[in-house]
């Protein structure tokens, strides 16, 4: 089995591409049962957000490079799109840095806002579809609910979000650049989601006074609205609100542009002048790119952003490396464990066998040996028991070494492969050993103390 991830993130991948990939709430079911279809996968997980696309999947293969391939076809296949157009932005990653990824992601680690909080939540909402999708088992199952364990402790433990760079603050210093006072800039929020309430709050906390909020659903519009101390407007008002509006904050979900060039062009010459900060932090993007090139509208979407927001990550260096360790820390937990829980089976087939012979071979020691008297027969049981202690002594002991071996001792952890191998232990094989012939010599060179009992068992 291969725990395997694949995916693409602002780091790297263009906007129009992320768009490409993206998956809004409403598609993630079909995504994730189509991804849980697929050849060989036997749990399935899509963290999707504005800035990445990953696809988290336990299979039944060890072939990472197998999986990769699976996955990246279903990536394509499912949002029709040919792999040429995201293979060169594509991140892939196995078991132990697979999992290391997930901890930094929930940490905000990895984030276009080092430290931001809102994935975390992002990371819970991905563990819940995928729960009620039916698509989830026990491993992908705890490695969610130990990013999430990491990521609270990250927020908790260190400063790496407090006072963050955020996109909000990346807003007012280019609106400072535009405008001379935001007190007296009117803000347009289309769009009532967490990522345009934070950034439209650190607006309003340096000045800015008048906040118009659209949404789709009028009664989230004015709930936000209410929290900003502004109004709420119809959703099919917007465009005319664009005409008194200096700052736009775009954060929908719809699929396709709401904002056009040849929607703005009229609006700019109304305006005679006046300029227009746009700013889309929605994915797929709210505002054309061509809107650009209209004289006097100043556009920012999330990939523009980020080269503002990187200048303030290298304040938090220090509180970063702390949060590094504790996203390693909670990885090796994780892995420790499923390490462990792979090795019992292992070892509860081998005891099973050994034991299976004993059993067999006292049968056929019976029946060459009948004019033994009970005392004598519970003599050998005993001598028996202890000779196959300590024959499952070794291996046992190597299996619980490999289990918890540290990442990157794979001479150790390959033991487990190797025991299935070498012992015939492999699920589905028989279980069946050759008891002694009636005429073959039986062995009687048997310890005479039998080990005690705990000294083989283990507790994974």
């Amino acid at each position: 089995m291969v725990l395997a991830l694949v995916g693409i993130s602002h780091h790297a991948t263009p906007i129009a591409v992320r768009e490409r990939l993206s998956c809004s709430d409403a598609l993630l079911p079909g995504a994730l049962a189509a991804m849980a279809a697929c050849p060989g996968v036997q749990e399935a997980a899509i963290l999707s957000t504005c800035n990445r696309m990953e696809l988290y999947a336990l299979l039944d293969t060890p072939d990472a490079d197998t999986a990769y391939a699976l996955l990246a076809a279903h990536l394509a296949r499912f949002h029709q799109a040919p792999e040429s157009l995201f293979a060169a932005y594509l991140y892939r990653k196995s078991d132990h840095e697979a999992v290391l990824h997930l901890l930094r992601v929930a940490s905000g680690l990895d984030s276009l806002v080092l430290g931001e909080a809102q994935i975390l939540g992002q990371v819970r909402a991905a563990l819940k579809a995928a729960e009620e999708a039916g698509t989830l088992g026990s491993t992908l199952h705890a490695l969610f609910q130990q990013a999430i364990t990491g990521g609270k402790r990250v927020h908790t433990e260190t400063a790496l979000g407090r006072g963050a760079f955020s996109i909000g603050r990346a807003a007012v210093d280019l609106a400072r650049g535009i405008f001379e006072d935001l007190s007296r800039a009117a803000v347009l929020v289309l769009g009532a989601g967490k990522m345009s309430e934070m950034t439209v709050r650190y607006l309003v906390e340096n000045g800015v006074q008048f906040v118009v909020v659209a949404n789709r659903t009028y009664d989230k519009a004015a709930a936000l609205a209410g929290r900003l101390g502004g109004k709420a407007i119809q959703y099919d008002q917007f465009a005319e609100a664009l005409l008194t509006s200096d700052i736009v904050i775009a954060s929908t979900a719809a699929p396709h542009p709401i904002l056009r060039r040849d929607m703005l062009a009229p609006i700019m010459r109304k305006r005679r002048g006046r300029p227009m900060f746009l700013i889309d932090i929605a994915l797929p993007r709210d505002v054309e790119p061509e809107a650009a090139g209209l004289d006097n509208v100043f556009l920012y979407n999330i990939d523009d952003l980020q080269a503002v927001v990187a200048e303030g990550a290298r304040e938090r260096a220090a509180e970063a490396a702390y949060a590094e360790a504790i996203a390693a820390e909670e990885a090796a937990r994780f892995v420790a464990w499923r390490r462990a829980r792979e090795a019992a089976p292992v070892i509860t087939r081998l005891r099973d066998r050994l034991e299976q012979i004993r059993q067999d071979d006292l049968a056929a020691l019976r029946a060459r040996l009948g004019h033994l008297s009970e005392r004598e027969w519970q003599a050998i049981e005993t001598a028996t028991r202890a000779m196959m202690n300590r024959v499952a002594r070794e291996p046992i002991l190597r299996l619980k070494q490999a289990s918890s071996a540290p990442d990157g001792e794979t001479a150790r952890y390959d033991l487990l492969s190797a025991a299935s191998e070498i012992f015939g232990l492999a699920a589905g094989s028989p279980t069946e050993a050759p008891a002694l012939e009636a005429g073959a010599p039986a062995q009687t060179d048997m310890p005479e103390e039998p080990l005690p009992s705990d000294t083989a068992e283990v507790t994974p």
